[in-house]
């Protein structure tokens, strides 16, 4: 070492080891003429170069000391087994939030598994720390690698080694030497952990919509039955259809004779007025006269309607009793009067097919008897 006399506020000392830090040693503005230890040969410099050799070392001193740093400590370093420790991660240096740790180089020798607890990064001034808790169950001494702090921007920051000591409980003689039993650390529930149930819930609620969907009864085409429309059928084939039955009844030959012809009146009536649009069921013989009279009923028909009709009255209110005979004359009357045509044409027809018949029978010769003699034609 040697000396310098230096009438300055501060010398700059650097550190035999190299290390980069330096140590700063004050000097009193007063003490003029006391000599600081100086290394050897910086005595023969003159006063200036010393002066820019002291500002030199100086910023470089600042600018190592800007430069980012990481920095690992456990507290305690020696634990039993089953104890839990802390480990420090300090950064300093850095402006941002630092990134992960990188516990990759602690595989071999400590499980990652043991790594219990972690908190987020704290700033502290110009620091930046993290505490991880880990938890040792093997009795070992073991040496832990440095560790890598992962940065947002550049190469990760590496960390100094560690020693951890884990040595075994020591057991004692009476249950008052055991130690307290310590409560169950549990995890945080995560919805990974109920995955499984809700996938099967899931997968019986897929499974319930295809059964559903395949058993569901699909629905039927309603047919709608319409009713055929009616018939609709003249009033002359109408009273045709009310006199066959009438006739079919034959209530004179039970006594009712009088049932009879109010049916056949009525008959009547209802087919004159559907078919001559007139009140004839609400009308008198006389009055039913006087109203035909303004229709196109034939005129040679009207005497034979009166004729009928007076003869049903007859029957009906003066309880006239006919002859036998008289009821299908009646009948046949009546239907001359609602289908004149008709009635013409079916006569002319029965009486043609009597005709044709009788001149079949005239046509054909009698059978000769059989004598069993040629007889020449």
């Amino acid at each position: 070492m040697g000396r310098i006399r230096f009438n300055g506020g501060m010398a700059f000392i650097p550190n035999a080891s190299g290390s980069g830090k330096a140590s700063f040693t004050t000097l009193n503005r007063l003490c003029r003429g006391v000599n600081a230890p100086f290394p050897d040969g910086v005595n023969a410099l003159p006063p200036l170069k010393i002066r820019l050799l002291l500002a030199t070392c100086l910023l470089v001193t600042c600018n190592l000391s800007a430069q980012p740093k990481a920095f690992a400590s456990l507290q305690p370093e020696r634990i039993e087994t089953g104890d839990t420790t802390a480990l420090l991660v300090i950064v300093s240096g850095l402006k941002t939030e630092p990134k992960d740790v990188d516990f990759s180089p602690w595989a071999s020798v400590f499980p990652i598994s043991n790594i219990i607890g972690r908190s987020d990064w704290r700033r502290s001034g110009a620091q930046w720390t993290r505490r991880f808790t880990l938890i040792a169950f093997d009795s070992a001494s073991l040496k832990l690698p440095p560790l890598n702090v992962r940065l947002g921007v550049g190469k990760p920051l590496e960390t100094n080694e560690l020693t951890l000591t884990v040595f075994p409980t020591r057991g004692g003689r009476e249950i008052t030497d055991m130690a307290k039993i310590r409560d169950i650390r549990r995890e945080p529930v995560s919805w990974l952990d109920y995955w499984p149930w809700g996938a099967g819930v899931l997968a019986m609620l897929a499974l319930f919509l295809w059964w559903f969907r395949k058993n569901r009864r699909k629905p039927q085409p309603v047919v709608i039955q319409t009713a055929p429309a009616p018939v609709q059928i003249s009033a002359s084939e109408k009273a045709l259809q009310q006199l066959s039955q009438l006739q079919q009844k034959q209530l004179w030959k039970n006594g009712q004779t009088k049932e009879h012809y109010a049916e056949l009146s009525l008959v009547l009536r209802e087919y004159l007025e559907t078919r001559y649009s007139i009140a004839a069921l609400e009308s008198t013989t006389v009055e039913i006269q006087k109203l035909i009279a303004a229709t196109d009923f034939p005129p040679d028909r009207r005497p034979d309607l009166k004729e009928l009709l007076q003869k049903t009255d007859l029957v009906k209110y003066a309880q006239s009793q006919p002859a036998e005979a008289v009821h299908e004359a009646v009948l046949a009357k009546a239907r001359e009067l609602v289908a004149p045509g008709n009635y013409v044409r079916k006569q002319s027809q029965q009486a043609s097919e009597g005709e044709i018949t009788q001149h079949q029978q005239r046509k054909t010769p009698p059978p000769k008897p059989k004598t069993g003699k040629y007889e020449p034609l």
